[in-house]
């Protein structure tokens, strides 16, 4: 490798590295405000009585957020090696 791609390689890490954790910070903060979305108006359902309904958007809820946040694990622990090696 000659000495001129060694900085445009390091640049390149820096942005790939960058680009990763704000998307990374993007999808948990997404998941983060789905939660308390659902969560407050869980809590209006409940206390209006309908016990059932609750449960289940509960439930479905619960399964989609778990869902995304281990989309989001895996694709962080794939990439950890990329990102800290410097390069693929």
């Amino acid at each position: 490798m000659t000495a001129f791609l060694v900085p445009l390689l390091r640049d390149s890490d820096f942005q790939m590295a960058w680009y990763i954790s704000a998307v990374l910070f993007a999808g948990i903060v997404l998941v983060v405000w789905a939660a308390w979305l659902v969560l407050r108006h869980l809590r209006v359902i409940w206390r209006r009585g309908d016990h059932g309904l609750a449960a289940v958007l509960a439930a479905a809820t619960t399964v989609a957020l778990l869902m995304f946040s281990s989309m989001l694990v895996t694709v962080a622990v794939a990439l950890w090696p990329t990102a800290t090696t410097g390069g693929g």
